[in-house]
Parts: C-alpha cells; structure tokens; sequence
C-alpha cells in the first residue's frame, strides 16, 4: 500500500505544479493584456499628435507659399505702377520743355534789388507806378540807365501786352522831330507797324508820342500815362 500512496502523491503533486504554471500563464496573458491595454491609448495619442504636427506643418507651408505669391504679386504691380508713372512723367516733361521755349525768359532781375525790372530774351524792362508826360517818362528812363521801350516784333508787342496787364503805357516811338515820320528814341525808323486802325490820326496837331495797349496810337506828349523802360 505504501507503494501506491507514494504514486498517488506524485500524481497529486504533479497536477497542482501543472495548476500552478497554468495560474502563472494565465496571470501573465492577463499583465499582458493590462499592459497592452495601458499602452494602446498612449500610442493613439503618440500617432495622432504626430498626424497633426505635420497637418500643421503643411498648412504653414501652403500659408507661406501663398504669401510669398501676393508678395510677388505686389511688387510686379508696383513695378507697372512705377513703370508707368514714369512713362508719365517723362512725356509731362517733354511737354513742359515744348511750353518752356514759347514763353518768355524772366531773368535775375525779377529776384534782385530792383523787383519791377523784368529780363525777356536779352533785355531788361521797367513799368513804372506813377503817371508822367512822355518827355517826363523818358527823362526817368534816362537816369534808370535805359529808355523808352523800343517794339521790335509782334511776339515783344505781346509781351508789353501780357506785362502791362494791356494798360495803355508810354512807348519809345515820335513823329516830333518830323511829322509823320516816326522814329524811335534811338533814332532807329520804324519798320514793324502795330498801329490801332486809323491810327496814327494826327497829322495836323500835336499827337506826336506813341502809346502802347493792344496795338499802338498816337496821342499829344502832354498827356500822363505810366510808361515802361527798356535796357539792353
């Protein structure tokens, strides 16, 4: 009998070391799922953080790639802008210089000491602001340095015309020393012709100085008119 106990015992210690590795096993299947359990969510985070950093990221560079297009865009319009522009200026330029060779050229005198002298072409004119006969107003050239002006042209008969503000004014034109025959005051003979219509009309009296408005006439050398000088 004691030789069948002993085998009874073998068998009853075999089965509960069999029963233990197989709790053993089922313990580890069960710390393996918890484990895996555990770890699963911090992996899904792990991916999904990862899927939006380069979401992200290729939103930054689609942003950057579109500013740097409007960049572009901007500074290809300004330069049109600026292109144009310039075209602008320079065909306004060019204009300017077209106008500039019509007018009249206005010299330093204009800035200097003397304000009422003005520089047109190569000579200087003064308009006085008092009223005297001719003679009177040639006299006050005469100490100025100048004369009565002398009206070469229709373009300088424009210019009195444009200064004087179409004033009536004393020019350097007479008849005195011979009637009808006008001289200027430098004993040049009359050659270019501005006379009003009819005029001059007095040649039986004493309308023997020229005024300048419009056009000229002739009127008695007593009367009192402003006047304008001239120097060379």
């Amino acid at each position: 009998m004691s030789y069948y106990g002993n085998i009874n015992i073998s068998g009853k210690h075999g089965m509960e070391k069999e029963y233990e590795e197989i709790d053993i096993n089922s313990r580890d299947v069960k710390e393996y799922m918890d484990i895996q359990r555990h770890r699963t969510p911090q992996n899904t985070v792990k991916v999904r953080s990862s899927r939006a950093a380069v979401v992200c990221l290729v939103l930054l560079c689609v942003l950057q790639m579109t500013a740097v297009i409007v960049l572009c865009v901007h500074i290809y319009t300004n330069n049109s802008n600026c292109t144009q522009e310039k075209d602008q200026l320079t065909t306004g330029k060019g204009n300017l210089l077209i106008k500039t060779d019509h007018l009249p050229v206005f010299g330093k005198d204009q800035c200097s000491d003397n304000p009422k002298w003005i520089t047109y072409k190569h000579s200087s004119y003064y308009i006085s602001s008092e009223w005297k006969n001719w003679t009177d107003s040639r006299r006050d050239c005469l100490q100025r340095g100048a004369d009565l002006v002398i009206i070469n042209n229709k373009e300088e008969q424009e210019f009195i015309v444009n200064m004087t503000s179409a004033n009536i004014v004393w020019i350097g034109l007479t008849d005195s020393d011979n009637e009808g025959v006008w001289k200027w005051v430098d004993g040049s003979t009359l050659t270019t012709r501005i006379w009003n219509p009819n005029e001059p009309n007095g040649k039986v009296g004493d309308e023997d100085c020229a005024v300048s408005q419009y056009s000229w006439a002739d009127f008695p050398c007593n009367y009192t008119f402003v006047w304008i000088c001239e120097r060379n």
